[in-house]
């Protein structure tokens, strides 16, 4: 009987690991989804997903490659430049129109996670009775995450360490340079509770 139940147990485990790994995505199944995205025409094997690796049961990501064209254009001073950039659907897309619409896309990003962050501060004051005391963002960031804010925030969509700020009675002020990554001009971008 004991040999029974070790084959058996054998079994449910085996089919146990089975259902686990039926679950991690694959390349082509990334591949798929990633083209459902409709972000451009993208044809044949221009997107190739080289690996996919899961984090934890409900991630994953997935590294690709994507065959681009690039047009470049000697300047002035005789240096080549980078002037537009063709995905394979064909058009012809100016490298300063690609760059403002990744910087449209980072400055709402980088709101919404101030957002985040300010949300954190304000539910910790409901809990707590008072702002939250930090010198810097990584210390608010210690103090907030996880009980009152469900990710860790500390850079804005640039990739640049947001800068916490004291304003007085009122809270804490939270700050990005923005996409010219200069402190105190207009592209700055700042929220407080």
């Amino acid at each position: 009987m004991t040999g029974f139940r070790i084959i058996a147990l054998m079994a449910l485990v085996g089919s146990l690991a089975a259902c686990a790994t039926s679950r991690k995505l694959s390349p082509d199944t990334a591949r798929t989804r990633i083209l459902k995205l409709g972000l451009m025409e993208i044809e044949g094997k221009t997107l190739e997903v080289q690996r996919v690796r899961q984090i934890g049961g409900k991630q994953a990501v997935a590294e690709a490659s994507l065959n681009m064209v690039f047009q470049l254009t000697r300047n002035s001073r005789g240096k080549w430049e980078v002037e537009a950039v063709r995905f394979s659907d064909g058009n012809w897309v100016q490298v300063e129109t690609l760059r403002q619409a990744l910087d449209m896309t980072r400055e709402q990003q980088t709101r919404q996670d101030l957002t985040k962050l300010v949300n954190g501060i304000k539910e910790y004051k409901r809990v707590h009775g008072e702002y939250p005391r930090a010198d810097n963002l990584s210390g608010l960031n210690d103090l907030l995450f996880p009980r009152h804010m469900a990710t860790s925030i500390r850079f804005d969509a640039w990739g640049r360490p947001l800068i916490l700020q004291r304003t007085g009675p009122g809270g804490p002020q939270i700050l990005s340079s923005g996409a010219d990554g200069i402190r105190g001009n207009k592209d700055d971008i700042s929220l407080s509770p």
